[in-house]
C-alpha cells in the first residue's frame, strides 16, 4: 500500500466566489467526506501535481495534514476538471478508517500484451476495455494496481472481472461478466472483408450499357 502526505488548509467560507478566488491564488478548493460529515479545505495546485507525479497513476492513500498538525487518511474520490482551461476545479476526498473496509478504484495493468497468443500467432489486436476496477478492502490491503497476464489469450478470447487474479483481502465489485480485456481479429481481415463486400455491391450496380459482351454471354 502506498501512502503519501499532502498539506491542506481548513476553510469556513464556501461558494463560487470563494472557489474562484482560491483557484486564482493557485489553490484548489476541496472537500473531505467522512461518515455523515464533510469538511471544506483547500490545497496547493503545485503540491497536488507533485503528489500525483509521485503516485504515478496507481491507487494510493493520502494523509492530509492541516495547519494545526491534525491528520486524516483519505482516498481521492472525485476530481472535477475544467477541460477548456486545463485546470482542476474541485477535489473530493473520502476519509477512511484504519482497519475498516472501504471502496476504491484501482487501475488495471496488462502484462505480456505483445506476447499474447492471439497477437503473436494470429495478428490480433489487444482491446483493453476496462482500465480500472472497483474493489473493497481495508487500507492496509489496498493494491497499487491489478496486474492481468494476457499471454494465453487468443483471438476471440476475453478476460472478465470474475477471472481477475486473487489478491488477499481484496473483493472485486461490479458485474462479474464485465470484460476487462479481449483479443480482436486483425483489422486487416476486417478491412479486406469490407473491401470484398464493397466490390460485390459495385458489381451488382454496374449499368447494363457498361456490361461487356463477355459478361452478357
Amino acid at each position: 500500500m502506498k501512502q503519501f502526505k499532502l498539506n491542506i488548509l481548513s476553510r469556513e467560507n464556501t461558494g463560487r466566489g470563494v472557489a474562484r478566488r482560491l483557484r486564482a491564488e493557485g489553490n484548489i478548493p476541496a472537500c473531505v467526506y467522512s461518515k455523515g460529515n464533510s469538511r471544506s479545505i483547500s490545497l496547493s495546485v503545485v503540491e497536488y501535481r507533485d503528489l500525483k507525479r509521485s503516485i504515478g497513476g496507481g491507487a494510493a492513500l493520502i494523509e492530509l495534514v492541516d495547519e494545526k498538525g491534525e491528520t486524516a487518511l483519505v482516498n481521492i474520490q472525485d476530481v472535477q476538471r475544467d477541460t477548456f482551461k486545463n485546470c482542476i476545479n474541485h477535489i473530493d476526498f473520502l476519509e477512511v478508517a484504519r482497519g475498516e473496509s472501504f471502496i476504491a478504484h484501482v487501475p488495471v495493468h496488462l502484462i505480456n500484451a505483445s506476447e499474447a497468443a492471439g497477437v503473436r500467432l494470429e495478428g490480433g489486436i489487444v482491446d483493453h476495455k476496462t482500465h480500472e476496477v472497483e474493489i473493497r478492502c481495508r487500507p492496509s490491503k489496498l493494491p497499487d494496481h491489478v496486474e492481468v497476464d494476457v499471454k494465453d489469450l487468443g483471438v476471440g478470447d476475453a478476460l472478465h472481472i470474475s477471472e481477475l487474479p486473487v489478491i488477499e483481502g481484496v473483493e472485486y465489485l461490479g458485474n462479474p461478466i464485465q470484460v476487462i480485456v479481449s483479443i480482436q481479429a486483425p483489422t486487416v481481415a476486417v478491412a479486406t472483408a469490407a473491401e470484398d463486400a464493397a466490390e460485390a455491391v459495385a458489381a451488382d450496380e454496374v449499368p447494363a450499357s457498361k456490361v461487356s459482351a463477355d459478361d452478357a454471354e
